[in-house]
């Protein structure tokens, strides 16, 4: 009988594939996550921008959240949390306005 390594290559760094890529991996296969963003992308994407006081502005324009259902995804999702890769939001929402450089509409969620 012939020992075969398994190597996988999962294209595209959003949830599902960081979810396939995790479970994959978790269960012994070696695996390659790739995507054509510098972070993750799909609904987990991030846009950098630096303001002109110089301070780093990050946007997330991917979902704005997300909920899990499957007790699967929800252990991959709980490993996240604990390695401080995702978070319970408890910040304030707000709109940029690229007419006037401004955060507008600024609201907090309980």
């Amino acid at each position: 009988m012939q020992n075969t390594v398994a190597k996988v290559a999962v294209v595209g760094s959003g949830i599902s594939g960081s979810v396939c890529a995790a479970t994959l991996a978790r269960n012994g296969i070696s695996v390659t996550l790739f995507d054509s963003a510098r972070g993750p992308g799909g609904r987990m994407s991030q846009r950098r921008e630096i303001s002109e006081d110089g301070r780093e502005l990050l946007f997330d324009h991917g979902a704005p959240y997300f909920t899990v259902t499957n007790p699967d995804v929800l252990s991959v999702v709980t490993e996240w949390e604990s390695r401080g890769l995702v978070a319970e939001w408890k910040s304030n929402f707000g709109s940029f306005d690229c007419f006037t450089n401004k955060i507008v509409n600024t609201e907090h969620q309980a």
